[in-house]
Formats: C-alpha cells, structure tokens, sequence
C-alpha cells in the first residue's frame, strides 16, 4: 500500500508523508505555509485566488496583491517539490482556480470531518446517523489550527468547525441518553469539556455520571466547573449558564450516615477572612439572608458591587492585569474582612462583595480600607471601586 500524505489541523498542526515530516521552514507561520493549510482543508477541490487572497492578505496593505500571491503559490511550488513527497507538480493553477492536484492520497483531518458532517445530513436512519457522529467528533481534537488563532481566516473556519462538532455531539448525546447509554454519554462529554471547557458539556458529563450512580464523581464534577465559571467570569453562552444551574438545583448524594452529611457541609480548613464562594454559591447565600430580613428585620447586611481600576482610574479591561489584580484583591478581602462575609467573582473585573453585620456609618470606610489595601498591594498603581447595591432596602 502507497504512503499517504497525512496532515492534521485539529487540535495543532502537523504534515507527513510516511515518516517523513513536512516543517515549511524555521519561518513562523509562513505565508506559503497557511496557502498549503488552506488548500489541505479541502484537498483536490479549487479555491478561487481572490478567494485565497482575501484569507491571506484580508487586513494587510499590499500594493500588488496578484503579485504578492503568485509569489506565494510560486514559494510553495518550489517548497513541495524540494519535500519528501515525490517528484512532479502537486498545484494546478487554471482559470483562476488552485488547487492540490497531487497522485499522492491526502488524508486530511478537517477534510474528513466535514465530508462525516456531509454525509450525516444525508443519512435518514437514527443508528447511523449516530454512528456518523461518533466518527467525526473522534476526528475533531481541539481548535483549527491554534498556532494562528490571530489569523481572521483561521478565526472563521474555527468558529465554523466548533459549531459544527457542536452540533454534530448534541445529536449524539441525545440519542445515547435515549438509548440508555451513559457511559458512552459520559465518555463523549467529559472529552468535550477538555477540548473546549465552559461551553455547557460539563453538564452533560454530570448528568451522565449521575445516571451511572457515581455521585461523587459528578459532585467533584459540578464543584470544579462552578470554580471554574467563577475563575474565567461564567459560561460562553446564557443557556449553558442555565443548564449548569439547573443541574445543580438537582444535585444530590446517596444516602450516607450521619458523619457522611456533616463531612459534606463543613468546610474543609477554616481560613481567615472573607468566605471565597462560587456565583451560585453567593447568590444562594444573599437570598437566604434577604429572607431572613423579611422574617425578623435584625440582620444588618451591605451588598457592594468591587470593580477593579486601571492606572487612569477606569474599570480595567485587560485580562491579565484583571488576573493578576483579581489575586491581590483576594487577598485583600482575606486579611481585612471578617470569617462572616462573604465575595464571589462576576466577570473579570467585578466581585460582588457581602458584609454581614455592617454599620451604614461603615460602609464608606468599608470601601477606602479596601481601596487603599489594594493600592498597597498593587505598588499604588490601579485600585478599586466599591459601590453599595442593597442594604436590604432599609435599616
């Protein structure tokens, strides 16, 4: 059997003819390089050079830009017939139209993925409609091309193949949920969810380890992700944040002793400070408390919303100065507010912040120490915002 040219763009880039690599120079991200990725997502087929000009040249200023690109087909011309591939001309060039037109078999990932996608389309029977499914999300590996996440091009066709292995593993996990299947169900999802975390899989995969009576697992499950929504600022899209909550509304554990349950509700090391909650976990708590005002009118509490500035004192936008001053404002929250209160992240520049017990004489000087910690912290560049959002509507 003849050797193949493989090239895979799923998940990172590679190219190989037998054992042998194709690199395309020490060069970053050559021109000529992305025209062979372009050209390898649909191997054999034609792509217009006004086409392939838009891809490559969209956003730069070229003064010629027929020229630009004859030079570029001409330096993958001369790049392919000096790689290990055999001797002959692998581009045909007509009318207009490129393409590789090579006698050497190409395997290509995105090619295969999208022709599964094609035939799934067309296929009327569930099972196989299933099975066509399964193939091609085993194909999909992660994001096209990562290395050129910059490129608008690369951009596009990622976005185009995301929802396409979206929907393709939608189909999938609902008909193994109806054929009873979880641990293929949870098999696929908690695959998803480590290709592309917070994008709604992690309920699937929780769901999937419930039915299979692995209850801890999907505990485990649910508090990392809640963390991690905390840490990243929330779910991509709304109906992924209201799944995930709905699935934790429906958590539970089996049956367990006495020691079991009070294991589960104590907190595992008693730190100082402000109490680290998830946003569902803050939201929770700022509802039992505004009830229990309604009910007695004793409990004295303040709900500050904290943005984090810039050096201009500005809401910052940055994510890793966000990050970094996110760090620094924990930190300020463990060392001047009380084991009672209690914080969570809400986007990348935003806590929402819950004193319980707070003197209205004291919110003010609530939000300066804080400020002025911060400060410190951060070698008096940027701070902090603290605006008061309920007080429980009265006192």
């Amino acid at each position: 059997m003849g050797r193949k040219l493989k090239v895979k763009m799923f998940g990172g880039f590679s190219a190989r003819y037998g054992d042998e690599v194709l690199s395309f120079g020490r060069q970053s991200n050559p021109k000529f390089g992305q025209l062979f990725q372009i050209l390898m997502t649909r191997p054999g087929q034609g792509f217009s050079k006004r086409d392939i000009a838009g891809s490559l040249y969209g956003r730069e200023e070229v003064e010629d830009l027929n020229a630009s690109l004859n030079n570029t087909i001409f330096r993958l011309r001369r790049y392919l017939e000096a790689s290990p591939l055999p001797s002959g001309d692998h581009l045909l060039l007509h009318d207009g139209v490129l393409c590789f037109d090579s006698k050497v078999p190409v395997e290509s990932d995105v090619w295969s993925f999208e022709k599964a996608a094609r035939e799934f389309e067309k296929e009327p029977d569930e099972q196989k409609k299933a099975d066509i499914c399964k193939r091609a999300c085993d194909i999909y590996q992660g994001e096209f091309l990562p290395q050129l996440s910059n490129e608008q091009w690369v951009i596009e066709k990622s976005r185009d193949y995301r929802e396409l292995y979206a929907r393709l593993l939608r189909y999938l996990l609902r008909y193994l949920e109806q054929e009873g299947e979880y641990k293929s169900m949870e098999a696929l999802s908690s695959r998803a969810v480590r290709l592309l975390p917070c994008e709604g899989w992690e309920s699937w995969q929780i769901e999937s380890l419930i039915a299979l009576g692995r209850h801890k697992e999907a505990e485990a499950v649910y508090q990392e992700t809640a963390a991690y929504v905390q840490e990243i600022g929330g779910f991509l899209s709304k109906s992924g944040q209201t799944k995930f909550r709905r699935i934790g509304d429906q958590m539970q554990q089996p049956e367990g002793t006495v020691e079991d349950i009070r294991r589960c509700l104590m907190e595992p090391a008693q730190k100082e400070g402000a109490y680290d909650c998830t946003l569902p976990g803050f939201c929770d708590c700022l509802r039992v408390l505004k009830r229990v005002y309604v009910r007695q009118g004793a409990v004295r509490f303040s709900l500050f919303l904290c943005t984090i500035l810039d050096h201009s004192g500005r809401p910052a936008n940055d994510r890793e100065y966000c990050e970094k001053q996110g760090e620094r404002l924990r930190e300020t929250f463990q060392a001047y507010l009380r084991r009672g209160d209690v914080y969570a992240r809400y986007s990348e520049n935003q806590y929402l912040l819950l004193c319980i017990g707070a003197e209205r004489a004291d919110l003010l000087e609530i939000g300066q120490r804080l400020d002025m910690d911060l400060r410190k912290r951060s070698g008096g560049r940027g701070g902090l915002s603290c605006r008061l959002l309920d007080d429980g509507s009265q006192w």
